[in-house]
C-alpha cells in the first residue's frame, strides 16, 4: 500500500483539479456557442452540422469530466480523496498528477478496462 498524501501534495492536486474544471467550463462554453442554430447558404443548404454533432460529443465528455473533477474535488473536502473507489488503497501521487480525476488505482483499471474491451492491445 501506498502512503497518504502531503498537505503540499493535496494542494498541488487541488490546483490542477481547479484549473482544469476552470478550462472545460470555458471550452463547454464555447462548444454551447457553436451549437447556435446553423446558418443556411445561398442555396438554402444547412451548413455545420456535422460541426454541431461534434461540438455536442465534446460538450457531454466535458460534462462527464467536470462531475468527475467536482467529485475529486468534494472527495478532498471529505478525506476520501486519493482512495481507489474499487480496493480502497491508497492512489499514487504521480498516477494523481497525470489524472487527479482518477477514482482508480492502476490495477482496478486495467482489471475495468479488460472486462469491458478498452485495454489497450499488448505487443
Amino acid at each position: 500500500m501506498t502512503q497518504a498524501l502531503t498537505a503540499a501534495q493535496r494542494e498541488e492536486l487541488k490546483t490542477l483539479l481547479t484549473a482544469r474544471r476552470h478550462d472545460l467550463l470555458a471550452q463547454m462554453q464555447q462548444n454551447r456557442e457553436n451549437l447556435a442554430p446553423p446558418a443556411a447558404d445561398q442555396d438554402g443548404i444547412v451548413q455545420g452540422n456535422v460541426g454541431r454533432e461534434v461540438d455536442q460529443v465534446l460538450t457531454d465528455i466535458d460534462a462527464a469530466d467536470l462531475a468527475r473533477i467536482d467529485h475529486a474535488l468534494e472527495a478532498m473536502e471529505d478525506g476520501s480523496y486519493g482512495q481507489c473507489g474499487e480496493c480502497g488503497c491508497d492512489i499514487p501521487f504521480e498516477r494523481l498528477k497525470i489524472e487527479p480525476q482518477t477514482q482508480h488505482c492502476v490495477a482496478c483499471k486495467s482489471r475495468w478496462e479488460e472486462a469491458t474491451g478498452h485495454a489497450k492491445p499488448r505487443h
